[in-house]
């Protein structure tokens, strides 16, 4: 059987962790949908 190595993870490339990336990608997803919601509901 070959031998696993093990990959230690890489730093996000902003930020510093990982979670914090999470975390700013799904705001943004919130922020986007928001607005869009808001500019449908303007032009309706």
């Amino acid at each position: 059987m070959p031998e696993l190595r093990e990959v230690p993870d890489e730093a996000p490339p902003f930020l510093g962790t990982w979670r914090r990336v999470y975390i700013g990608v799904l705001i943004y997803l919130v922020v986007i949908i928001s607005v869009f919601y808001l500019f449908t509901r303007a032009y309706r």
